[in-house]
């Protein structure tokens, strides 16, 4: 029995390092060729090239940066005091709400489309920053699982907290935000990287603005000798991110239920 145990243990563990290796091959592949210019190996002229003379580059990464930050802040502020109230604040018609933010989230990107370029064209926002960033700060997905976080702390401290103030905030602030911090991080990860990576909503809502587009969508644009060198800093702050919060990432998925 023991030995069967060793052997499936052994198995799961080849088959996740291959599939690890198949994963991170692409990302190995993109750095090492990265540091190749023409005939050269190993040397740093296609950084030289991408940041000093074809220096433009930097204009599209810091579009990109200023974007997901922006995002990501907002989206989170927002999102948080409704997934509280969901969770935790009884009022009438909740239920029917949050179904309806429900079926919103199960919509693909395609199905708002319209929607959203006629309300963007109506309020003179195409070929503007606000075309890239506004209809993604309202997530129906954040609202989601920050509901099913704040479900999971127990009704008893929450009112614990009211005992000492009758300030909703307050108890928003000291009751609910501390025990979920690591879910604020790690969803404030996955909505950085879905603002990084945006590239539908760039060229249909800001077609006619290259100057302010993302850089997920001007990476073609770069010429081919230094195109591993773009996408290696083009991949490097995702890549920091998950390495930097690895374990508070751990953290929420082992501790909340969904």
């Amino acid at each position: 029995m023991k030995k069967t145990s060793q052997i499936s243990k052994t198995v799961r563990l080849v088959v996740l390092a291959l599939l690890a290796i198949i994963f991170a091959l692409p990302v190995i592949m993109t750095a090492v060729n990265s540091l190749k210019y023409g005939e050269s190996s190993f040397t740093l002229k296609g950084y030289w090239e991408l940041f000093v003379t074809n220096f433009t580059y930097l204009d599209f990464f810091w579009n990109s940066v200023i974007y997901a930050t922006l995002i990501t802040v907002v989206s989170i502020t927002i999102s948080l005091p409704l997934g509280f109230v969901f969770a935790k604040i009884p009022f009438k018609g909740k239920d029917t709400i949050f179904f309806i933010y429900i079926v919103v989230m199960m919509l693909p990107f395609q199905a708002t489309l319209l929607p959203n370029y006629i309300q963007l064209r109506d309020f003179n926002m195409l070929n503007t920053p606000m075309a890239l960033t506004i209809p993604m700060m309202f997530s129906p997905f954040a609202v989601f699982l920050f509901r099913q976080f704040i479900k999971n702390i127990p009704n008893e401290l929450i009112d614990c907290t009211s005992l000492e103030t009758s300030s909703v905030f307050k108890t928003f602030r000291y009751a609910v935000i501390p025990q979920i911090k690591p879910a604020i991080v790690s969803l404030a990860i996955l909505i950085f990287c879905e603002s990084w990576n945006m590239v539908e909503q760039a060229l249909i809502f800001s077609m006619e603005n290259d100057e302010i587009m993302p850089l997920s969508v001007m990476l073609s644009e770069i010429p081919s000798d230094v195109s591993y060198a773009g996408g290696a800093v083009y991949m490097f702050p995702i890549i920091m991110l998950f390495v930097m919060f690895r374990e508070t990432l751990e953290e929420s998925m082992e501790s909340y239920k969904f």
